[in-house]
């Protein structure tokens, strides 16, 4: 997968829900998504000093405006702008 240095690829990681548990949603989690990397420029990425590589976790803002979805192989997969990601887990 060829992306510009703009942006990078993430599938959405979905929050595991065990039998019988309900599920509290913070506040400040309806606004953020969080997605796995899938793939990433040839250029390196980094969020301060760390380097993110395809695997890692990353939040960004849900109401972006540089964020786009497209659907490839029946898995969505949104493209997030660098800039745009607030932190990597």
């Amino acid at each position: 997968m060829r992306l510009s240095n703009k942006y990078i690829a993430v599938e959405a990681v979905e929050k595991e829900k065990k039998e019988g548990e309900f599920e509290a949603v913070e506040v400040q989690d309806s606004f953020v998504y969080k997605g796995r990397v899938i793939g990433i420029p040839e250029a390196p990425v980094f969020l301060g000093n760390e380097r993110v590589s395809e695997g890692d976790i990353v939040i960004w803002a849900k109401y972006s405006p540089d964020t786009h979805e497209i659907e490839e192989d029946g898995k969505k997969i949104k493209y997030v702008a660098v800039a745009d990601i607030i932190r990597a887990l």
